[in-house]
């Protein structure tokens, strides 16, 4: 199974009647044609004949599918291939988030979404739909989708069963050897890459960014990895990287009495600090 993000599009403009237009009808760049191109040539030299062909159905995916030039490829646009909606920020510059905004999204990680849009969690959730279509068309079958950076970042976290920690781990290096680049190809497999021997799930990965300078980034090495399950010490270790900010209970001796706490019938802001 291969992902392939589409190349840049044209949101560097922001200007006059671009404005206008929704995200999912930007247009490439002459960049982001570059870096279609420049894929279709990496997936020609390094990946076997797909049996089925999906993409985004913003426009940016659709021309970067075409612009991978594969012969005789028949395209599926599919909804639940589009990027992750931006919601109140699809069309704000960085410098018009709202600071407040930008701080939730700092503390909450995998779960925040932007006024009107999603969070990370909720695009986990258009993977899965899309995994159990393909796989009840397509078992055993070369599949290739054009779509989009988040999107990407949906598949890692659901086929590698990241959590949320791990995933703000990442987020620290990802401007590094985690970082998704326009253009770039996700691969994965369940063919061991030396032995051909193949295993029950998919077992290894490859981020490659064909075109980019660093040709350990163009040709980047499989990787092996193992979904992710938890001992009871490994969630523990996990828990107790984040000490403890209220240690009573209200059935605890010496814990406050619910009165004590209540909010009176003055102040409407309910619970404060209320966590689920």
């Amino acid at each position: 199974l291969a992902y392939r993000r589409a190349g840049q599009g044209d949101d560097s403009l922001y200007d006059g009647a671009f404005m206008d237009r929704h995200s999912s009808l930007w247009r490439l760049t002459d960049r982001g044609r570059r870096e279609a191109r420049a894929a279709g040539e990496w997936l020609k030299e390094n990946c076997d004949q797909f049996d089925a062909h999906y993409t985004s159905e913003f426009l940016r995916a659709m021309e970067t599918s075409a612009l991978l030039n594969i012969e005789g490829a028949r395209w599926y646009a599919e909804p639940n291939c589009r990027e992750r909606d931006w919601g109140s920020w699809d069309l704000a510059r960085p410098n018009e988030r709202l600071s407040k905004e930008e701080s939730r999204r700092r503390r909450a990680g995998l779960y925040f979404a932007p006024a009107g849009g999603e969070s990370l969690a909720a695009v986990i959730l258009r993977v899965d739909l899309l995994l159990d279509y393909l796989h009840g068309r397509y078992p055993d079958r070369r599949v290739l989708i054009v779509c989009h950076g988040e999107l990407m970042w949906a598949f890692r976290l659901r086929f590698e069963k990241l959590n949320q920690i791990q995933f703000r781990d990442m987020a620290h290096v990802a401007r590094h050897e985690e970082r998704i680049h326009n253009g770039s190809v996700l691969r994965y497999t369940r063919e061991d890459p030396a032995t051909g021997e193949p295993a029950k799930s998919f077992r290894w990965m490859q981020l490659a960014t064909p075109g980019h300078g660093d040709a350990i980034k163009r040709q980047p090495p499989w990787k092996e990895f193992r979904p992710m399950s938890y001992s009871n010490s490994d969630l523990l270790e996990l828990v107790g990287r984040f000490p403890n900010i209220y240690r009573s209970s209200l059935d605890e001796p010496g814990a406050r009495p619910l009165q004590s706490i209540l909010p009176s019938e003055q102040d409407d802001t309910g619970w404060p600090g209320e966590r689920g």
